[in-house]
C-alpha cells in the first residue's frame, strides 16, 4: 500500500475520532451547566435602561393609556369609592400630627402618615367598595395588558376598542391568580406564626422570636422565588388561546437559571415608586394637606399603569 494512501486513512481515521469525542453527549449535570451559563450570558436591560424603556412607551402613547386610566379612575370613585378611604386617612393624619407636633420631628410624622397611606390604598370604604375595588383591578389589568401589547406592537387601537375586547381571557387570567394566591400561603402563614408568637412570647423568650423571624424568611424567600415566575404567567396567559397550565409552564421556563437578575428588578420597582410618591407626598402632608387626597389617587393610578408597564417591559426583555 503507497504510503500517501496509508497517510489519508491514518488521517481520516483521526478525524472521525475528533468528531465523535465533538459529538458525544454530554451529562445531564453538564447539559444543566451548559443552559445556566447561557442563559446568564443573556442581555438584559439593567433597572435604569428598563424604567428608561417604561417612560418611552408611556410618553409614545399616553393619549390612549391616559384615556384608559382616566375611565379607571372615573369609576373607581363612582362605584368603588377609592377616595373615600383616603380622605378618612387623611383627617386621621392630620389628627396625629395636631396631637403629636410638639413631641415629634415633623419628617417622621409625614413619613408615618405616607406609611398609613399607603396601607389604606387598597382598602375600600366598606366591604362592597373593597370588594368592587379589586374586581376594577383585574379588569383594568387586562385592559392594560391587552392595550401594551398592541401598543408597542406598532398597532393603533382606541380606548373603546381596549375595553371592548381585552375581558376575553378573564376566566384563564383568574386561574393564574388563584394559583398565585396559592403560592403566597407560605409567607400567610409565616407573618401570622411570626405576629402570634411575638405578641404572646416575644416579652419571655427572644430565642423563640428569633426561630420563628427566621422561619419566616425562609417562608417569604419561598413564595417570592415561587412568584418570580408566575408574575409573568398574567401577561402570557393573555395570549389567544393559552391555557393557565402552559401559561404556568412557559413562564417558569422564561424566567429558568435567571431568578436572582429577575428578583432584583423586581425589588426596584416597588422601591422606585414609594421612593417617588413620598418625595411628592410627604411635603404635601406637612404643609399642604388639602392636595393630599387627590395627588397621593392620581399618583396611585400612575403606578398601576407604571408597574404593568414595567412587568410588561421586563417580560418582554426575557423573551428577547
Amino acid at each position: 500500500m503507497p504510503k500517501a494512501e496509508k497517510k489519508t486513512k491514518s488521517s481520516t481515521k483521526t478525524t472521525k475520532l475528533a468528531s465523535s469525542a465533538r459529538t458525544r453527549k454530554l451529562t445531564k449535570k453538564q447539559t444543566k451547566v451548559k443552559k445556566k451559563s447561557s442563559a446568564k450570558k443573556l442581555p438584559m436591560a439593567g433597572n435604569l435602561r428598563l424604567t428608561a424603556k417604561v417612560f418611552v412607551t408611556l410618553k409614545n402613547n399616553w393619549m390612549v393609556l391616559g384615556g384608559i386610566m382616566l375611565v379607571y379612575l372615573i369609576l373607581n370613585i363612582v362605584f368603588a369609592s377609592g377616595v373615600s378611604s383616603i380622605a378618612n386617612t387623611v383627617t386621621n393624619i392630620k389628627a396625629d400630627l395636631n396631637s403629636t407636633s410638639a413631641h415629634a420631628h415633623p419628617l417622621a410624622s409625614g413619613v408615618s402618615g405616607f406609611a398609613a397611606l399607603i396601607f389604606s390604598a387598597g382598602a375600600g370604604s366598606s366591604s362592597t367598595g373593597s370588594t368592587l375595588q379589586a374586581v376594577l383591578i383585574i379588569l383594568q389589568s387586562l385592559v392594560i395588558i391587552w392595550a401594551l401589547r398592541h401598543l408597542i406592537a406598532g398597532q393603533k387601537i382606541g380606548i373603546k376598542q381596549a375595553y371592548y375586547h381585552a375581558s376575553a381571557p378573564l376566566v384563564p387570567f383568574l386561574l393564574v391568580l388563584a394559583f398565585m394566591f396559592i403560592q403566597l400561603l407560605p409567607i400567610t402563614f409565616g407573618s401570622a406564626a411570626l405576629a402570634a408568637v411575638s405578641v404572646s412570647l416575644g416579652s419571655l423568650n427572644a430565642g423563640i422570636t428569633i426561630l420563628f423571624g427566621l422561619i419566616f424568611l425562609a417562608l417569604a424567600a419561598w413564595s417570592i422565588y415561587m412568584l418570580s415566575a408566575s408574575i409573568f404567567a398574567l401577561y402570557i396567559v393573555t395570549l389567544p388561546d393559552m391555557k393557565p397550565r402552559d401559561a404556568l409552564r412557559s413562564a417558569k421556563k422564561l424566567v429558568r437559571y435567571r431568578r436572582l437578575q429577575i428578583l432584583r428588578r423586581v425589588i426596584f420597582l416597588p422601591v422606585l415608586i414609594l421612593l417617588t410618591m413620598s418625595i411628592i407626598v410627604v411635603p404635601l402632608i406637612l404643609y399642604a394637606t388639602s392636595l393630599v387626597v387627590p395627588v397621593f389617587y392620581l399618583l396611585s393610578v400612575i403606578a398601576f399603569l407604571f408597574t404593568h408597564t414595567y412587568f410588561y417591559s421586563l417580560y418582554r426583555e426575557l423573551l428577547a
